[in-house]
């Protein structure tokens, strides 16, 4: 007894040292070795709020005698995916801080730790995918970013990912525009004079060459001084974007009317299109050129039959209703001081098309995309750590691949929480308070060599696994509720509820039918159902213990580390960070949801040890079992379906596509959970205690994701 608390006691100081260790190696990589103030900000400029970091050069508070500063920096808004949250984004953020710029990286509402907008001046929760809710808050950003002082707010670019490429888009199309400034000059001269303005006006592209012709002296003071205004809002609206792995919605070209002359007209403004080879908007390896003639990228680049990868591109201003094909410059990665290329982006005209290998959610691991981010920005808005004037050799920009680290730390980190949740338990059930949870295990009944054992095991991991692409739509038309607060953890929390349901009266079937008489023991013994109430309200409080104990870990990491996540990818990401105020309550929500998945499995697991293996043995086989199901189901939808044709293998129901992101995380919780559950079981002879801990931890993860409803 003495030597396996020491040995948790050791185990969780070990890890908890581990985490300190890794949170100072990405509170280093964050801050650029301390260059940079890394600060969380909340706004709520419609009731609620909006959750961003904020990655300040140190040197931009500096100011003089009278409190202005001294310097000011170009920004980068930065924004995930749907169902993401902020952290997705470090391999974009961590390079773009190196080269000096202020980046303001945000969860867009209903995201990560931003709420849902149910009250921005609209009746119902606008959908995300409309004009008028485009942006997710984006625009509230960019106007905290006009406030700060040592912001340049005629240098502020944006980049988004999936959904967030769609809010970049729409501040691009919707905010910036197609109009060029002069159009702007020629619609207010023509409806503040009544200057009749000609398409040859609209070609010459010269409002104030006209006005001194048309106007009188002092009309002409006057709409000189207009002028003036215009070009300073016109200048300070966000014109350099990239859209990673997104559609041109809100940014289409198209014909609009300048002053009564239609004219065609792309969107005024620098921007990277970068379709990852097997992307949302590409067609996997098996097609990998299929973006070179794709519709997206031959409007984007204003081509009429192919493009070129890696090749920036110049538009041209049309004087008719039909598209100018836009010029071919250089190789993407070139100086950034190249003349050609700097007048370009000086004109808001540079298009480019990069394309990293990967699926749709492996941006968040790209250094392609790390690189091509920091090569866009400095270009296109003429900045390395310092303003890079016309002519300059400034070099080409490339990823330092110093994100990896980070994100290297981040998953040592997470690895190192999860292996603290037993010694974690461990320790706590040993307080006098629970010491009635201590039980003995029942003798194992089954044995290796009946076949039973082996067919109802890979039944139970199978039919999960084949009902999972479809039965995670089944929840989809469940309204936002009470009990109803993130969407993707409700549709797979509803599908996860049936499946139960169905594979228990199975068991118990097969109780009935076979094992009671087979093996000779009860139900409860059988599948560890024992202890009594009084002991499974002693597990819920374990279980909060271990909760609790972990999300104070977690908001230290995330206060003490530059708003550090606990986070890995494999395959696809998942998160485990500090909640925000309205988190707990989802998560509360949902571990009642996921109870009986969880407590289900965990009855399975006790049913099947062996008496003819070693536990030892026997808990890693029925591990890999565990996880096997959604493993396989894992690789097939993303590795052989999106890898390899942007599609998955199994066609999901329209609108639940987000959840194929869900599988590597399933299947990493069924692996963990069986060792967490097998630990638990050994030390209280019941499968309670550690179902109960495995869903208030695993909940953690399951909800960070889009939330629809706010309390």
């Amino acid at each position: 007894m003495e030597s396996t608390v020491k040995r948790s006691k050791r185990t969780l100081a070990l890890c908890l040292v581990l985490i300190l260790i890794c949170g100072f190696v990405t509170l280093s990589c964050k801050s650029d070795g301390g260059k940079y103030v890394i600060k969380e900000v909340t706004i709520s400029p419609y009731g609620s709020d909006l959750s961003f970091t904020m990655f300040i050069p140190k040197a931009a508070f500096d100011t003089d005698e009278s409190g202005h500063f001294v310097n000011t920096y170009p920004a980068i808004i930065v924004n995930e995916g749907f169902t993401e949250d902020r952290s997705c984004m470090n391999n974009v953020v961590v390079e773009l801080v190196r080269q000096g710029f202020v980046v303001a990286l945000f969860d867009m509402y209903g995201h990560g730790r931003s709420e849902a907008v149910d009250n921005k001046g609209y009746g119902n929760n606008p959908n995300p995918f409309t004009t008028n809710c485009s942006l997710l808050g984006a625009d509230d950003v960019r106007n905290y970013l006009y406030m700060q002082g040592y912001v340049d707010p005629y240098n502020i670019g944006m980049v988004g990912h999936s959904l967030g490429g769609s809010a970049t888009a729409g501040m691009l199309g919707e905010f910036g525009g197609r109009t060029t400034l002069q159009d702007e000059l020629l619609i207010a001269l023509n409806e503040t004079y009544g200057v009749a303005i000609s398409a040859k006006d609209v070609e010459a592209q010269d409002a104030l060459a006209l006005a001194a012709k048309e106007l009188s002296a002092e009309d002409f003071a006057v709409f000189s001084a207009e002028a003036a205004r215009i070009q300073d809002e016109y200048a300070r609206r966000v014109r350099a974007g990239m859209i990673l792995d997104a559609g041109m919605d809100f940014m289409e070209p198209k014909v609009i009317e300048v002053a009564g002359n239609e004219v065609w007209r792309d969107v005024q403004a620098n921007i990277a299109l970068v379709s990852n080879i097997s992307g949302g908007t590409t067609k996997g390896t098996s097609n990998p050129d299929f973006a070179l003639t794709s519709a997206l990228s031959l409007s984007m680049l204003s081509q009429s039959e192919s493009v070129e990868r890696e090749t920036w591109y110049a538009t041209n201003l049309s004087a008719t209703t039909e598209m100018a094909e836009s010029t071919k410059l250089a190789p993407f990665y070139s100086d950034i001081g190249t003349p050609e290329i700097y007048e370009a982006a000086d004109a808001c005209r540079l298009r480019v098309l990069t394309q990293p290998k990967g699926w749709h959610a492996w941006t968040y691991m790209s250094d392609s995309t790390a690189s091509a981010a920091v090569q866009f920005f400095t270009t296109a808005l003429h900045y390395r750590n310092g303003v890079v004037a016309l002519g300059d050799t400034a070099g080409v920009v490339t990823s330092t691949g110093k994100w990896k680290i980070q994100e290297g730390s981040n998953a040592v980190a997470l690895f190192a929480l999860l292996f603290m949740v037993f010694p974690l338990a461990d320790l706590i059930s040993e307080l006098p308070f629970f010491q009635s949870l201590k039980g003995k295990p029942a003798e194992a009944v089954q044995s290796k060599k009946n076949p039973l054992v082996w067919i109802w095991a890979i039944l139970c991991v199978a039919v999960p696994a084949f009902t999972y692409t479809k039965g995670v739509g089944w929840g989809m038309n469940i309204p936002a509720s009470p009990i109803s607060t993130v969407q993707v953890a409700t549709q797979t929390a509803y599908w996860a509820l049936i499946v139960t349901l169905i594979l228990f009266a199975l068991t118990v079937v097969k109780y009935f039918v076979y094992d009671k008489k087979a093996l000779g023991v009860g139900f409860g013994e059988l599948y560890g159902l024992q202890g009594g109430w009084a002991n499974a309200g002693k597990s819920v409080l374990l279980g909060l213990s271990v909760f609790g104990a972990v999300a104070l870990v977690l908001t230290f990491y995330y206060n003490l580390f530059g708003s550090s996540e606990m986070r890995a990818t494999l395959i696809a990401a998942f998160v485990f960070g500090k909640f925000a105020k309205h988190q707990y309550y989802s998560w509360l929500v949902y571990v009642i949801w996921f109870l009986p998945f969880y407590l289900f499995n965990a009855m399975l697991l006790v049913s099947a040890r062996m008496k003819d293996m070693s536990e030892k043995a026997n808990t890693i086989v029925m591990a890999v079992i565990n996880c096997l199901g959604m493993g396989t189901l894992a690789v097939l939808q993303i590795l052989c379906g999106l890898w390899v044709k942007s599609a998955p293998l199994i066609r999901t129901i329209p609108g639940s596509s987000a959840t194929i992101y869900n599988l590597p995380f399933f299947a990493f919780m069924m692996f963990a959970s069986t060792i967490i559950n097998r630990k638990l079981y050994r030390k209280t002879g019941s499968a309670i205690p550690g179902a109960l801990v495995n869903v208030m931890f695993f909940t953690i993860a399951a909800i960070r994701a889009y939330t629809y409803y706010v309390l």
